[in-house]
């Protein structure tokens, strides 16, 4: 697929652009996180928003703004409205954001959109041809189930970056499906949804960048180790500045971990396994947002215990949905 050059308005008055990771904002704690979780979300995104004013950065949210995509308390959305009217962030689609695999019009993010408080990413494609830093810089998105470009015309600009939401195929990371390689015509691609950062990958003129969520969900030992960050570009040296989120230390907002728990093997990973299903028991929601990406995150295509676990997970869905 090759994108053609954007039709908008060239875009000035920035120095940089700050790149944050899935937010997943939720009015109750998700996963194992035992804080005010909604207060302290929104805390992390107030301190982007702030440090991307000061640093006269434009704010690109990388998907997945919300947990959950709909039925989201009034009161939430109004706070995010007044959050994000004085800075009005880029926010990508992300796979949490959507209903049924649809960005339908009664999810939240519709409701901000419509608001006017965001600038929704929702199609694949250049976006926008911005000034930063007296350089031309071309804007493209790769949203949640749409296709990252094979080649890109740059149309004379100086860099030329993407945004993306996908299952990539970076170093250590075995639910990647989609293949880094050289694009030509994008010097860099910076992805949302995958939670762990990740090193930068250089393929032939192509970076491809991981900066991780803002937020830690899941309790592992390798959570544990995290310290949540944002990213800066600049298109003056050095380009990628890693800028860390105010945030607790670990056991202040998660549970202990078990001896087993964040270890290799076949018990610990069964057990987990478990204790992952019995903590979404507990927050489930009709349109089984949390157990989708609960079971791609756990089940490999290969097995087959785990093909009879999406086959009955599409029974139950589909046939709910009937009703």
């Amino acid at each position: 697929m090759t994108a053609d050059p954007p039709m908008v308005p060239v875009i000035d008055d920035y120095a940089g652009l700050l790149l944050i990771g899935d937010p997943h904002v939720m009015a109750t704690p998700p996963g194992h996180r035992l804080d005010d979780y909604c207060r302290t979300i929104r805390g992390k995104l107030q301190f982007c928003l702030e440090l991307a004013r000061d640093r006269r950065a434009l704010p690109i949210i990388l998907g997945d703004l919300f947990h959950v995509p709909r039925d989201n308390p009034n009161a939430l959305l109004v706070d995010l409205m007044e959050l994000f009217r004085p800075h009005r962030p880029w926010v990508l689609v992300g796979n949490h954001d959507k209903y049924e695999a649809r960005l339908t019009r009664d999810v939240s993010l519709s409701v901000l959109d419509a608001a006017g408080v965001i600038r929704l990413l929702d199609q694949p494609g250049p976006v926008a041809e911005l000034v930063i830093a007296d350089r031309r810089v071309l804007l493209g998105a790769a949203p949640d189930w749409t296709e990252i470009p094979t080649v890109v015309d740059r149309n004379g600009c100086d860099w030329v970056i993407w945004v993306s939401h996908h299952n990539l195929s970076f170093p250590d990371y075995e639910a990647g499906r989609v293949k880094l390689r050289e694009i030509p015509g994008i010097d860099l691609v910076v992805n949302g949804h995958i939670h762990t950062p990740k090193p930068p990958q250089q393929r032939g003129r192509t970076l491809w960048l991981n900066p991780g969520s803002i937020v830690r969900i899941s309790r592992s030992r390798i959570t544990r180790a995290l310290a949540p960050v944002v990213t800066l570009w600049t298109p003056v040296g050095p380009a990628l500045e890693s800028i860390e989120v105010p945030h607790r230390p670990f056991d202040e907002v998660f549970p202990p971990l078990a001896e087993d728990e964040g270890e290799s093997g076949s018990a610990a990973d069964q057990s987990l396994f478990i204790k992952g299903l019995e903590n979404l028991s507990l927050r489930r929601s009709s349109e089984g947002i949390g157990l989708k990406s609960f079971l791609e995150d756990n089940l490999t295509q290969d097995d087959a215990v785990d093909g009879i676990i999406w086959d009955l997970y599409r029974e139950v869905v589909e046939r709910g949905q009937e009703k």
